[in-house]
């Protein structure tokens, strides 16, 4: 069985998996913007909002990329590949920045580390997946990419949760005037 066959098995999965992803974006979006003064008044929230945000949209890119209707296996691998390079690119200094923050945290250090780590998992079992693909093990492949997703769905999911409680409970951190 070909890459493109066997993930045309999994299009309703993908089907799913991108329209929540998509939906759960915008709530994100209209929760957190319900207290954006908070969201940026707190590095530690305004991180972990971005790396929520990055995982949904991970999942959503991943999601497209899975539909695809003709992929060669070798294309579909690059992608998937870049995808996670690109997606740890954008939250590794956050992250870092996040976690190192103590001055006005408004998380616990060791809630961030756990939320910002299986992310990372995740992209680097995305990329590992890409590779797995380029070898042409498309059955483990395909597992590992759901795995990922389901994993990264689940933590965007708690992330978003605990944004939504955090900048509910938290005071604007008033800045210094210039």
């Amino acid at each position: 069985m070909t890459f493109g066959e066997a993930a045309q098995g999994w299009h309703d999965f993908y089907v799913t998996a991108g329209a929540a992803a998509a939906t759960l974006v915008g709530l994100l979006f209209v929760g957190l913007s319900l207290h954006i003064r908070v969201v940026v008044s707190h590095p530690d929230v305004r991180s972990l909002a971005r790396v929520t945000l990055t995982d949904f949209f991970l999942v959503l890119l991943v999601a497209l990329l899975m539909l695809t209707p003709t992929q060669a296996p070798a294309t579909a691998a690059a992608w998937l590949v870049v995808i996670a390079i690109i997606s740890l690119g954008i939250v590794f200094r956050p992250a870092m920045e996040a976690i190192r923050n103590g001055r006005r945290r408004a998380i616990r250090p060791r809630v961030l580390i756990a939320r910002f780590g299986l992310s990372a998992l995740c992209t680097a079992g995305l990329a590992v997946a890409g590779v797995s693909v380029s070898v042409g093990d498309v059955q483990d492949s395909l597992l590992g990419i759901l795995a990922v997703v389901v994993v990264l769905l689940t933590v965007a999911v708690r992330n978003t949760w605990d944004l939504l409680v955090t900048v509910a409970d938290r005071p604007v951190v008033r800045t210094e005037q210039r």
